[in-house]
């Protein structure tokens, strides 16, 4: 199996808050890594360093074995080449958990958007795309509809048809369902569950813990910035090695 994304010993602080300390992850083609962990463990900062939406201070980045080259500028580190990391970022599918869908657009032109104006693939191509994925998500009767009127479920499986129209290689979900109303929750996580089957690779920041342990076939538990666990859900989740994991997961279930 060939690497879809590597991250080697990344590092990144906010000011004095040195929230990544040296994390490694190398996510193989058809891989479903879930990643776990307390609130400031550095889940979601080390999903956002992969497409660069956070620059890490040290450490690399490759994507399909590519490396994103780096340079540093006034002693602070940024990309060498913008060209590179957005024909990069283009190739991963990134769903937040705020949906970020553009509220002037109806769904369909939410999809379409992307792959008409940054991958310049014909419009009408596009549309049929879209409308196939629509499906798939279930939410073809809604293609016209605006992101004000459709419920946090409907834009966050608008937000992954928008993810998958533009043909990723990995997608990135950043806690995808903890802005949704409980009942919401299920209809998001069906989607992504269905997304796992089709075997795409995917790296999923979670609070739900059963759906994780399911879905997976690797979980990673970050704290403090650190992998302190990582292996087969059955390992991390039934008979994890270190006693805060054991914690985390244990409080986490049995909620």
């Amino acid at each position: 199996m060939t690497s879809a994304i590597t991250v080697r010993d990344l590092r990144k602080s906010f000011g004095q808050n040195e929230v990544l300390k040296g994390v490694s992850v190398d996510a193989r083609e058809g891989e479903v890594i879930s990643i776990i962990g307390a609130s400031g463990s550095g889940k979601s900062t080390l999903l956002r360093c992969i497409p660069m939406l956070e620059v890490p201070d040290a450490g690399e980045v490759a994507i399909g074995g590519e490396t994103i080259r780096m340079r540093s500028r006034r002693g602070h580190p940024e990309p060498a080449d913008i060209h590179q990391v957005n024909r990069i970022r283009s190739s991963l599918g990134f769903v937040f958990q705020s949906f970020n869908l553009w509220a002037h657009m109806t769904v369909l032109q939410n999809v379409i958007e992307a792959p008409v104006h940054v991958q310049k693939r014909p419009r009408g191509e596009c549309i049929a795309e879209a409308e196939a994925i629509l499906e798939k998500v279930g939410m073809a009767e809604k293609r016209d509809a605006y992101p004000a009127h459709l419920s946090g479920g409907q834009q966050q499986r608008a937000a992954i048809a928008r993810a998958l129209a533009m043909r990723p290689r990995a997608l990135l979900f950043d806690e995808p369902t903890s802005a949704l109303d409980p009942e919401l929750v299920g209809e998001v996580l069906r989607v992504i569950r269905g997304l796992a089957e089709e075997g795409r690779t995917m790296l999923i920041v979670t609070h739900e813990m059963a759906f994780a342990a399911d879905v997976s076939t690797r979980t990673i538990f970050l704290h403090a910035g650190r992998i302190e666990e990582e292996g087969p859900p059955a390992q991390v989740f039934i008979n994890p090695r270190t006693d805060r994991c054991r914690a985390f997961v244990t409080r986490h279930l049995n909620r």
